[in-house]
């Protein structure tokens, strides 16, 4: 009888076992985990430490964890207007346009909450799309409209001409123009996608020609060029040497020989240079210059509108003529191996230089 007594009590103690195992019972001696820790990435930006949020991101924090109210990092870093931890959750990877249950953007945050416009400018420099409406239909006029900080600033009308005009996503907007108190050239001979015949070539930026440009300010050898964004210097040609008239025209005798311009050529071709790194990835390449500002070293961080070279003609045949002859800004804006109008036709080039530069950028009609 105690034999039997101690099998059934075992198979009862076994089966109590099982159901503590499998939550069929509550298990009297558990501990409760309590609440699964927080993401060191949600720490860093809830603390606002940036070192910390440093060390997560270099860690390999995951971008797309979401806080308690369904929020990524970036829409945490929008939601409190903080720039800098913006640019390094997109310098991580972090999804520009990714949208929340009630399809709220990081855009769309930033617009409402943040104290000033930097960050909301930020994003649109790194692609974000202005033309997402959330779940309730508002976009980002409508968020913009609900804090002053914005809707006082110069980034407003620019939102107010993008949220209603064509969104070409994969490059960013709200740029401003390299030669400040101009516009883009009205002849698409100046502009990315022309052919360079004499080079076997194909141009790859905006060439700004006095008296093809429209505005006030007149382009000649020494006009200052700013950067057309927030970025860092990847680039800077302080030691650049002029060609001489002979290496000139051996690196044009090349590029006819075998029909196309090597890149190295047309690196050659572009004379001094700046590159300007920025949010999303952009790259600006600015060419031709007669000048460099001497505290402009790779790493340097620049300011949109930041005089970053002067006006000149270097790497052109009037450069090796020894003349100033010609004169103009040369400026490129690269996504990775692309540049901006790679194999567009000039009318949507054109409609293109509008969402970077914003409508004020456009001449009143163009040509070829």
């Amino acid at each position: 009888m105690a034999r039997i007594a101690v099998v059934v009590l075992i198979v009862l103690v076994a089966a109590v076992a099982v159901a503590w195992r499998f939550e069929l019972l509550p298990n009297p001696f558990a501990r409760d985990p309590g609440p699964p820790p927080v993401p060191a990435v949600l720490v860093a930006l809830s603390e606002g430490d940036d070192a910390a949020l440093e060390a997560a991101l270099a860690a390999g924090a995951d971008l797309a964890v979401l806080d308690a109210e369904g929020r990524p990092p970036l829409h945490v870093a929008a939601l409190a207007g903080r720039s800098d931890a913006l640019a390094a959750l997109l310098a991580a990877g972090a999804e520009v346009d990714w949208a929340a249950a009630d399809g709220t953007t990081a855009l769309h945050l930033a617009l409402r909450h943040a104290p000033d416009p930097r960050a909301p400018l930020l994003l649109l420099n790194a692609g974000a799309d202005p033309t997402v409406r959330d779940a309730s239909g508002q976009g980002v006029v409508e968020h913009a409209n609900a804090n002053g900080a914005v809707r006082s600033s110069g980034l407003y009308p620019r939102l107010r001409e993008l949220a209603d005009a064509p969104f070409h996503r994969g490059w960013p907007s709200g740029y401003v123009l390299p030669v400040p108190g101009s516009t883009i050239s009205s002849r698409a001979a100046h502009w990315p996608n022309a052919p360079r015949a004499y080079r076997n070539g194909t141009h790859e930026g905006f060439d700004f020609y006095d008296r093809a440009v429209s505005g006030a300010t007149q382009i000649a050898y020494g006009t200052p060029i700013v950067a057309v964004a927030d970025g860092t210097v990847v680039r800077a040609d302080h030691g650049y040497v002029e060609l001489s008239i002979t290496a000139y025209e051996a690196i044009i005798e090349e590029a006819q020989r075998v029909l196309s311009t090597p890149p190295e050529v047309l690196d050659q071709l572009r004379g001094r240079q700046v590159w300007i790194e920025h949010a999303g990835g952009y790259t600006s390449r600015y060419a031709h210059l007669s000048e460099i500002p001497v505290d402009l070293e790779v790493g340097a961080k620049v300011t949109q509108g930041q005089v970053v070279g002067l006006t000149g003609n270097s790497g052109t045949v009037e450069a090796a003529e020894g003349t100033r002859d010609d004169p103009h800004p040369h400026v490129e804006v690269w996504r990775g191996a692309t540049y901006l109008g790679q194999g567009l036709e000039p009318a949507q080039i054109f409609e293109l230089a509008g969402q970077l530069f914003g409508l004020g950028a456009l001449p009143p009609a163009w040509g070829p």
